[in-house]
């Protein structure tokens, strides 16, 4: 009885995600795609799969489309959703036998293509999946598929001395599915008078749609900075202090989170559970009285990078359909992905009650491993000169810069100043105008672009913090080395029991952890012009 109930729970729910990731497209779809006969094969896309919102199919040997038109074009198959042929307008020659498919752009969940044409259109590059790019791999990239510099847009500007990285834009915004706002405090911000700019870049091999990059100006008193708290609240905080002890499994680390410097509280994860959780206890002495907020600096390992990118490679082939079937809204693939992200899990932020006890107080999920953020979360206040934190994480999942107690003042409202000029540095042929002007005037970048954006600060005194605020979303592409590792069974157990795979994936994470961080930041992508 025991064993029958084990492959009635684990068993056939297995096999049955499997049939999802494997449907019969895997057999229908491999078939010889030849180049039709055509004089402007220069400016078509060969090899085109593109998945419709209702499951079904197009696999094409050419697509186009006008760019003024909302409509695609094609000649090739055309499969149901069960994957059985509805039409051809090709024979086995890639000769046209009937007239070409047209497609609107409004049906479509995604496009995957073997690469991007220099004709394709911006709409159609906003939906449209690489499948196996090779280009730009650096040699950490190869040595080390899954720490491949890459999860979202990122953002450069003057910090006084030098241009640094500020902030990174929606780092879960993995599909247009999950598109949405992202705030990065600009706390090393440095601007010269009225002008300010920031560089952006596509250092990936991701497509990167960019909505809006907003700069927000909160001005401030005489010794204060703001802080924006996870529901976007904006306080205008003073007497912010340093903790006076700080203790983690591994000893003191006080030293690390004094002040936002790049030097950073972090741990090694669990080799034999990748969930596994640890704790972080901060000290407060001369807290002021009143309402008061706890600021932490801080942002994610590459475990997370990882973990993507692994399970992107167990899915291989099917993960362009996976990531369909997402964005055509089907529940099942999106909770099976969302799910190993509420594994994985956030930083939970406790406070010490009068009578000993530790309370929840907010938790801090954004994810990202390029740029530390800085977060605001309200405390009650105590009445009491000394406030006890306990920071409850995933071992081996965040790095902490900074940490700090402040007292809360008025909460205040930003100023939104949007780009004044945006500037392609090393695309010269980019239009320069509209761009990052409104939800309907996107800026789409690829690997290797470099922008300058440019805003007018307005005349509100000398004294204000920068917040970015950015939306969008970007599509990662699949690496060739991935498609090495496709694996069905594996898929289906990551997916489908992200528990039990996270617990027993330790071994094999920790065979590339020390390297992370080096092969990462060494494996930017720069284009060569």
């Amino acid at each position: 009885m025991k064993k029958i109930k084990f492959y009635t729970c684990y068993l056939l729910p297995i096999l049955l995600l499997i049939l999802m990731f494997n449907t019969r497209c895997a057999t229908t779809l491999i078939r010889e795609l030849r180049q039709p006969p055509v004089t402007a094969a220069d400016s078509s896309i060969y090899n085109v799969k593109v998945h419709m919102k209702d499951g079904s199919l197009y696999v094409l040997d050419i697509f186009d489309m006008d760019n003024n038109s909302d409509t695609a074009y094609g000649f090739g198959i055309y499969y149901d959703k069960y994957r059985d042929v509805i039409r051809t307008n090709t024979d086995l020659s890639g000769q046209w036998i009937d007239r070409r498919f047209s497609v609107a752009l409004t049906d479509i969940a995604l496009v995957e293509v073997n690469q991007i044409k220099s004709k394709m259109t911006g709409k159609i590059l906003g939906i449209s999946l690489v499948s196996a790019a090779t280009i730009g791999l650096t040699a950490y990239c190869l040595a080390n598929p899954k720490a491949c510099f890459g999860s979202c847009p990122t953002f450069y500007s003057w910090d006084g001395t030098d241009t640094t990285l500020m902030a990174e834009g929606f780092s879960s915004s993995i599909l247009r599915k999950y598109e949405t706002d992202d705030i990065d405090m600009l706390y090393h911000a440095h601007p010269a008078g009225n002008n300010f700019s920031i560089k952006l870049t596509n250092e990936a091999l991701e497509t990167h749609v960019i909505r809006y990059a907003n700069i927000m100006l909160l001005p401030r008193g005489d010794g204060e900075r703001v802080f924006a708290t996870e529901e976007g609240e904006f306080f205008q905080t003073s007497d912010i202090h340093a903790p006076t002890s700080c203790k983690a499994p591994e000893g003191d680390c006080l030293e690390q989170l004094r002040s936002m410097d790049k030097k950073e509280r972090y741990s090694r994860s669990d080799p034999h559970n990748l969930i596994s959780k640890e704790s972080v206890e901060l000290t407060f002495n001369d807290v002021p009285e009143g309402k008061i907020g706890l600021i932490l600096g801080c942002r994610q390992t590459f475990m997370t990078t990882y973990l993507f990118y692994q399970g992107l490679a167990y899915l291989g082939r099917s993960a362009g359909y996976f990531a369909a079937r997402i964005e055509s809204g089907d529940k099942l693939p999106q909770r099976k992905f969302d799910r190993i992200k509420d594994l994985l899990g956030p930083i939970e932020i406790f406070y010490r009650d009068s009578g000993g006890q530790w309370i929840r107080a907010d938790e801090i999920s954004e994810s990202g491993p390029i740029a530390s953020d800085l977060h605001l979360i309200k405390l009650p206040g105590t009445g009491s000169g000394e406030v006890k934190i306990k920071l409850r994480m995933t071992k081996g999942l965040w790095r902490i810069d900074y940490a700090a107690l402040g007292r809360l003042g008025n909460e205040t409202d930003p100023i939104i100043v949007e780009p004044s000029e945006v500037v392609a540095k090393n695309n010269p042929d980019t239009a320069a105008a509209p761009l990052l002007k409104g939800l309907q005037t996107t800026l789409i970048t690829l690997p290797g672009d470099v922008y300058e954006i440019k805003y007018r600060i307005p005349d509100v005194g000398d004294d204000y913090d920068l917040f970015l605020k950015s939306r969008g979303y970007y599509l990662e592409w699949m690496r060739e080395s991935w498609l090495e590792e496709e694996n069905h069974l594996k898929a289906a157990v990551f997916f489908g029991f992200p528990g039990l795979y996270l617990r027993h994936a330790g071994n094999d994470f920790k065979k590339v952890e020390n390297d992370l961080e080096n092969s990462f930041w060494n494996s930017r992508y720069v284009r060569k012009n």
